[in-house]
């Protein structure tokens, strides 16, 4: 890949990334900004790695809607008590160097007891900007390697040419978590989402999600898991960490494997600074990433470091609260 190539991808994340969030995964702010009722807020979220390769960057800018209808007492504008319950309404309008589109989705958390289970269905549709490309997913001798498609090189060199494809992308997330709130704030907690996705592709159903930065097949599922946790140190400022695991599905016609199953699984740590009662918030992440096949990776070692950069801004409605200062 030529030095222009890598640059020009490199400014258009960068740009996207400070004019446009990583939907996917845990939301470290929203229990701390939420209120009941008619929550909205936009967000901004970049990460590159420190060298690169591999990895490609990601950048992903979001205007996000949730109501929390609340299951007990009506408590309007007020922030969420310590184990909520809640009917939980969402929708979305999402846009990245790569693609663009729309969520909605319903969501429950029914019982007020600590750990806290909330189940959630969402529907995801994506238009691609002219990046939707024919992937590498099943090594046959001849006709490619998946570690050398599944790199920036390979999608940087073939994004917006005038023979890419403009389709279209849709997928159901069903999800459940459960976290459990200790003293003070502090919260630890799991989520398993069961994706399904649906895309419009001429490549005989090789395609790439660009939001899990893995290849799949226009008929696929993705297997999510998550862990997090979030430590507050002050009225200011809390200790965060996550971690995420990806997998795809095995896709195979008698002896013949048309479709590998694909993995990798992220780890981050960083700090979460928020102000005005949690309206305002940046995150700033450091990690790591890495293949479970040693097979699909052609890289260096520095190529899995990465660093993420991220701000939400919840709007303040007239009915909010007064909130006291102290730690919750």
């Amino acid at each position: 890949m030529s030095f222009f190539k890598k640059l020009s991808a490199f400014i258009v994340v960068f740009f996207t990334c400070n004019v446009a969030t990583y939907a996917d995964g845990f939301n470290e702010i929203a229990n701390y900004g939420f209120r009941y009722g008619p929550n909205l807020s936009w967000s901004l979220m970049g990460n590159t790695p420190f060298v690169w390769g591999q990895w490609l960057p990601q950048a992903t800018g979001m205007l996000h809607y949730t109501w929390l209808e609340p299951l007990q007492d009506l408590a309007y504008g007020e922030r969420l008590d310590v184990n909520p319950t809640y009917l939980r309404m969402d929708a979305a309008l999402e846009v990245s160097p790569f693609y663009g589109g729309y969520l909605a989705g319903l969501g429950i958390r029914p019982l007020k007891t600590n750990p806290q289970l909330e189940l959630n269905a969402v529907y995801e549709s994506y238009l691609y900007f002219q990046s939707n490309l024919e992937m590498v997913t099943a090594e046959v001798e001849g006709e490619g390697r998946i570690a050398e498609s599944w790199n920036a090189d390979y999608i940087t060199d073939n994004l917006y040419e005038d023979d890419g494809e403009v389709n279209y992308m849709q997928l159901i997330d069903l999800a459940a978590s459960l976290s459990y709130s200790f003293p003070r704030g502090s919260i630890l907690g799991v989520k398993f989402h069961y994706v399904l996705s649906d895309i419009s592709t001429d490549f005989e159903g090789k395609s790439y999600d660009y939001r899990r930065n893995i290849p799949v097949f226009s008929r696929d599922f993705i297997i999510v898991l998550d862990g997090y946790g979030r430590i507050p140190l002050n009225n200011h400022f809390a200790v965060l960490f996550e971690s995420n695991f990806y997998k795809t599905g095995l896709l195979r016609e008698k002896n013949t494997v048309q479709k590998e199953s694909l993995s990798y699984g992220k780890a981050m740590i960083g700090t979460h600074f928020f102000w005005d009662e949690g309206l305002q918030n940046i995150i700033l992440e450091v990690g790591g990433w890495s293949r479970t096949e040693n097979r699909f990776y052609n890289g260096s070692l520095a190529q899995q470091f990465l660093v993420q950069l991220e701000y939400q801004g919840y709007f303040s409605f007239p009915f909010h609260r007064n909130f006291s200062k102290e730690i919750r």
